[in-house]
């Protein structure tokens, strides 16, 4: 037997399976791991130490994820915290499994099917070990020491360390951009300037700090003990800076056509000449090793990641693979490591690589809902600070429906399947993303992709189907999930730089907005048999169609357009007087009107044109940190659904490495 009963769920441990006979959710590894070890010493209070160096003897895990399992684990058993039938939370010790095994059509005794269940986890925790065991070749974990220096609601959102053993960090809340000073030893704060969202990124060398501020163009200053020296300004969008140690050159992180370049600018000469790095996709994350070597990440078009080297004097570029991905920064530890944050494996970590071999070390975990948004090493003390955000971001709805889907995660996409009263949605509740499923207060797992991101989800016409355009493995791919057989029919690879719009009208193609040169092209692909066909250039943001043509939006003319089959083309709505959102979510069409997001200020706002009346109507307001997934009618009365993530806070840690 291969399965055994909590009260009324039925467990399988090696199908990470909990079920009913009407409905079925599945576990993360860890989490059905966690449970099998609770039921295995039942009665037994067990700290979240205990359990999991008991688990992952050879992993650095945070308590957390204990915390967050027990929180899954209640969910679908429907144990209530308070008045608990199966986990109880014994107040700063831990938790005690006091449930029953029991069945209610077996003959067999309930003592026999405990031994039959604790036997089975027995068996997975045991594969869990030796799994540990294998991966500790490659993961190696340092022990450090942590402080955390300081914690606050709102964006810290880059950080730099000086000669003065002092931080500096930008703070962002209630679109108040300010600038502090932290001192490391007496851990006190000191406001230096305060701009409406207006600082975005500093670095430090020597006795001189330099800013970023952006306005309507970018500009990088020189801040000096007694002076403050504009240094450049761009019309792009400047992310990151990196200055050489004798502050002879500046390099940046730029964003020009969709893309992200490394600018490297002579501070030696009055007009401060530059160029842009050779590339091949997407540069990012500049930082200097030494007065010659530049080093970045390098991202191609086809999502292979590189550390690269520039070297100043001879020109030249050589570039090693990265086993990381969804790298988020890179700063220098020393000659020969850097430290880096990104995923590896599964696991998203702050991580110590060593440039010869590239090997990684992890210097801590990175939960799911967490992101670390700057990096600064102090070399003379080889102490490590950086920042993180907590960002749970949260469904939510107005209008005709009322939804709020909550939980210590990232959870994006909603949308709602009005035949069926249903939500799907996508989260990295599980550590990596799948699609969910809300159906009467609970929430189930529909997916099992493993994706390291899931960029969009599309249902066709009659909710029987959706497409979710995800990543894994450093490739694009759009699945067809079938919502009535419960399974993916195909799983189809795309170009990394080719966006999901939607379904055509017979459910038997999609429309694809597919990078060219300069602009993006419609593209309609068939889903039996892969194939491509363009249907207009400069084209994207939205697509349906009916049996005459096709209705999508024009980057050409900035309007939405209708194409019939016979190539005739009609201009609906004229976006040009309008701050349109142009990102994929803007318009979304149905058969009487079309809902467009325009921006007002700071604001969101969300209209509905209507075909016939040719009006157009404002229905709902919007704030900058809501994002809008999805609109809709239920019996003419409008509602939309969107994601928000008000509640961010932020730290800076600091590690020393003591082996």
């Amino acid at each position: 037997m291969r399965y055994f009963y909590i009260g009324k769920f039925k467990i399988e441990p090696e199908k990470n399976k909990v079920s009913l006979p009407k409905a079925e959710f599945r576990l993360e590894p860890r989490v059905m791991a966690i449970l099998c070890y609770l039921v295995e010493h039942s009665g037994q209070v067990l700290t979240k130490d205990k359990i999991l160096t008991a688990l992952w003897p050879n992993q650095t895990l945070e308590p957390e994820l204990v915390t967050k399992a027990v929180f899954e684990i209640r969910k679908i058993l429907n144990d209530n915290p308070k008045s608990p039938q199966f986990i109880e939370t014994i107040p700063r010790k831990g938790y005690v499994f006091i449930g029953r095994i029991e069945s209610k059509t077996r003959k067999l005794k309930i003592s026999s099917l405990l031994l039959v269940g604790i036997f089975i986890c027995a068996l997975i925790l045991l594969f869990l070990h030796k799994n540990a065991q294998q991966s500790e070749i490659n993961l190696v974990n340092l022990t450090t020491k942590k402080t955390i220096r300081h914690s606050s609601d709102g964006e810290i959102g880059s950080i730099s360390v000086n000669n003065r053993d002092q931080l500096l960090f930008t703070h962002k809340e209630h679109a108040l951009s300010k600038l502090y000073l932290h001192d490391n030893k007496t851990l006190n704060n000191t406001l230096l300037e305060t701009h409406p969202s207006k600082i975005k990124g500093l670095f430090s060398s020597g006795d001189s700090d330099y800013i970023i501020n952006c306005d309507d163009a970018c500009s990088v200053v020189k801040r000096s003990k007694n002076s403050v020296t504009p240094l450049i300004t761009l019309n792009e969008r400047i992310v990151k800076l990196s200055v050489s140690p004798n502050e002879k050159w500046l390099a940046l992180q730029t964003t020009k056509y969709n893309r992200h370049n490394v600018v490297l600018i002579s501070l030696q000469e009055k007009d401060h000449k530059f160029f842009y790095l050779p590339h091949d996709g997407s540069e990012k994350h500049p930082i200097f090793a030494n007065n010659e070597s530049l080093y970045y990440i390098s991202q191609t078009a086809d999502r292979k990641t590189y550390l690269a080297s520039y070297n100043i004097v001879s020109g030249k570029t050589t570039t090693k693979p990265l086993p990381i991905d969804r790298v988020g920064s890179l700063s220098l530890y020393s000659g020969s490591k850097f430290v880096i944050s990104g995923r590896y494996k599964g696991q998203y970590a702050l991580w110590l690589m060593a440039l010869d071999s590239l090997s990684l070390s992890v210097l801590a975990n990175i939960d799911p809902q967490q992101k670390v948004t700057g990096v600064a090493v102090d070399t003379k003390n080889k102490t490590i600070h950086y920042a993180i955000q907590n960002r749970p971001i949260t469904i939510q709805s107005k209008g005709a429906l009322s939804i709020k889907i909550e939980h210590p995660s990232l959870n994006l996409d909603g949308l709602y399947l009005a035949n069926s009263n249903d939500f799907i949605f996508s989260s990295n509740r599980s550590g990596s993303y799948e699609v969910w499923l809300e159906s009467d207060g609970q929430q189930s797992k529909l997916t099992e992709i493993s994706a390291s991101y899931i960029h969009t989800i599309k249902v066709d016409n009659t909710e029987n189907l959706i497409a979710i355009s995800y990543t894994k493995d450093k490739t694009k791919h759009i699945a067809i999930y079938s919502l009535l057989n419960n399974t993916i029919m195909s799983d189809i690879t795309i170009k990394n730089d080719s966006y999901l719009l939607n379904f055509n009208h017979t459910s038997t193609h999609l429309f694809i907005s597919q990078r060219a040169t300069r602009n993006y092209d419609l593209v309609s692909l068939n889903i039996e048999n892969e194939t491509q066909s363009k249907l207009a250039l400069n084209a994207g943001i939205t697509a349906i169609s009916d049996q005459d043509g096709v209705y999508f939006y024009s980057f050409n003319k900035h309007a939405l357009v209708y194409q019939t089959h016979l190539g005739k083309t009609i201009t609906l709505f004229d976006f040009s007087d309008k701050a349109l959102n142009i990102r994929a979510n803007s318009i979304k069409l149905t058969t009487n009107g079309f809902f467009y997001l325009s921006k007002i200020d700071t604001n969101q706002v969300i209209s509905f044109y209507d075909f016939d009346l040719k009006i157009s109507k404002p229905l709902f307001m919007l704030n900058h940190s809501q994002f809008v997934t999805d609109f809709g009618f239920i019996d003419s009365n409008p509602y939309i659904i969107f994601d928000e993530d008000k509640d961010v806070t932020s730290q800076i840690i600091s590690l020393e490495v003591i082996n």
